[in-house]
């Protein structure tokens, strides 16, 4: 989830709750202050018709008749004469009449309010129809509901175009973050913006961009100082070993000292160009990118191998389509191939068999062997050997895998009984 989203979703969240919140007591608010407004129009009209019965000296006769002539007009209102003595009272409470012009049952709030008027004692009860306050709360509330909608569409519209605004020269950062290489000569480019932290950000990432350059060329620059300073006394050595091994006067057990460290020697330079290989592969020494045929390069290394092959008599099959050709940069898919050729040689058994199948997207190198899986969480891993072999340095499939995630392919080990050890490669 962005950044931006995520800011928004909290002030949604927030938002709803507020909206579930409100809606209902503001609801109730509304609701208890008309039925309070009710209650004051209820009791108000009943002061009017004590007034007017004291203020007109009506007798009993005139109230009986004036209540039915308010009976025939619907007003909610009657007047009736009760004998005894009583304590003035007022009871307001909700009431349900069948309405028979509407022909349902409506609410009502009725007031019914035992008084006192001229020397005798009447109750009255007025009723005020709540249907017409029911429909004005909720229209009240509906207008309130569509007004806050439209005020958090608003805020959220507002908040997220200035929101992108604001956030522009951060997501521009990240863009260029992306696409920066280390080995580039200039420090990232980044854009001035009125904000104080997004320009501290800026600067901070200048001058560790320009730290990493200078690292990253000092590394280089030791990597290819040291190979080519290590190179050269191995060169030495090996041209001194074998004048050492054309003397005639050297003797037998001489002999095969010189041979033991011949083969060191010879394991020392291995080592010290696969090394040499790692370092430039993970510094991205090897971004061009060209179009590459495949099977050209299988058939150059089949015949750099051939005399191996032949001295452990090894059979090879392959099969391969006739794939045209991929983007991929040649010298590491050259590589590639020459580790996975090599190592199905070196680890085969005499006799053995070495099957090289290549597809549309896959290449895949199966080698007869030992009798057992090698361990798949650690055959990819540097100096890691399926056997003590002198001759091996353990960095070939290191290698492979290096170059497989460099270039973005997938590299997987299976083993299949009894000895098919098999090494694929998904382009």
């Amino acid at each position: 989830m962005k950044l931006l989203h995520k800011t928004l979703k909290l002030y949604l969240v927030f938002s709803v709750i507020i909206f579930f919140i409100n809606v209902p007591v503001f609801y109730f608010l509304v609701q208890d202050l008309w039925i309070s407004d009710v209650d004051d129009t209820l009791i108000y009209q009943k002061e009017n018709i004590i007034n007017g019965i004291e203020g007109k000296d009506m007798d009993s006769i005139s109230i009986v008749r004036f209540s039915e002539a308010l009976s025939k007009t619907g007003a909610g209102i009657s007047i009736t004469q009760i004998s005894g003595n009583h304590l003035p009272k007022d009871f307001i409470y909700y009431n349900n009449f069948y309405e028979i012009s509407r022909q349902h049952v409506e609410p009502y709030r009725e007031l019914k309010s035992i008084v006192e008027a001229n020397n005798n004692w009447y109750k009255i009860i007025i009723r005020k129809d709540l249907v017409e306050s029911e429909d004005l709360i909720q229209g009240i509330v509906f207008v309130q509901i569509i007004l806050f909608l439209i005020f958090l569409t608003g805020m959220l519209l507002l908040n997220n175009y200035f929101s992108k605004k604001t956030w522009k020269p951060f997501y521009f950062i990240v863009s260029k973050l992306q696409s920066y290489k280390i080995d580039s000569v200039q420090p990232i480019e980044t854009v001035p913006s009125d904000i104080e932290e997004f320009n501290t950000l800026n600067d901070s990432l200048q001058k560790l961009t320009e730290n990493n350059i200078q690292i990253f060329r000092a590394q280089k620059e030791f990597t290819e100082n040291a190979s080519h300073e290590t190179q050269t006394p191995l060169a030495v050595i090996k041209n001194q070993i074998d004048l050492l091994v054309q003397d005639k006067q050297i003797s037998e057990n001489q002999s095969e000292i010189i041979n033991k460290i011949s083969k060191h020697v010879n394991l020392l330079t291995k080592l010290n160009r696969n090394l040499l290989m790692l370092s430039k592969i993970e510094n991205n020494q090897f971004d061009k990118k060209d179009s590459v045929i495949v099977p050209d390069i299988i058939d150059d290394i089949y015949d750099m191998f051939k005399e191996h092959i032949d001295l452990k008599k090894i059979h090879v099959v392959s099969e391969i389509s006739n794939i045209k050709s991929i983007v991929s940069n040649k010298q590491l898919i050259q590589s590639l191939i020459i580790n996975l050729m090599g190592n199905a040689i070196k680890y085969n058994i005499e006799g053995g068999t070495i099957k090289i199948v290549l597809k549309d997207r896959s290449l895949s190198f199966t080698n007869t062997g030992i009798n057992i899986s090698l361990q798949k969480d650690k055959v990819f891993e540097r100096f890691y050997k399926q056997s003590q072999q002198i001759e091996s340095v353990g960095l070939g499939l290191a290698i492979v895998k290096q170059i497989c995630d460099t270039l973005g392919y997938k590299i997987s080990y299976q083993f299949t009984l009894p000895n098919k050890h098999t090494f694929i490669v998904l382009f």
